[in-house]
């Protein structure tokens, strides 16, 4: 996966022409799981909303898989795309960065879980 696979892009934001979008606002249930308190939008697992939870699921998979992907907000004109940006994600608003964050959460799962497959179990990586 490369640094730069999955962005948020605002309102007047251009996608990237190598990377699917993805509309915020055509994922049923996804605003309200966001716009709850870090806490409860942080735990994945907690989500009571499995087509939701689907959804992340399936875009981290793409991104792991090598795809870029760019996730477009309907909160924000422009997005600030610099890294450090998840560096006060409990404080954000942004929807789309909210989604990137939980995106890159999952995908960083999928890579532990993989290596610990590897592993055979036998030590912790």
């Amino acid at each position: 996966m490369k640094q730069n696979s999955v962005r948020a892009i605002g309102i007047e934001d251009e996608s990237r022409k190598d990377s699917n979008l993805f509309y915020i606002s055509q994922v049923d249930g996804l605003k309200e799981i966001l716009n709850n308190d870090f806490d409860e939008w942080s735990n994945f697992d907690s989500w009571e909303s499995i087509s939701v939870q689907q959804w992340i699921f399936s875009r981290a998979l793409e991104v792991y898989r090598g795809k870029k992907i760019d996730i477009k907000c309907d909160c924000c004109e422009q997005t600030n795309l610099l890294p450090s940006y998840y560096m006060n994600i409990k404080n954000e608003k942004c929807f789309g960065k909210k989604s990137v964050h939980m995106i890159q959460k999952i995908i960083d799962e999928i890579a532990l879980a993989k290596v610990r497959r590897e592993s055979d179990g036998t030590y912790s990586a």
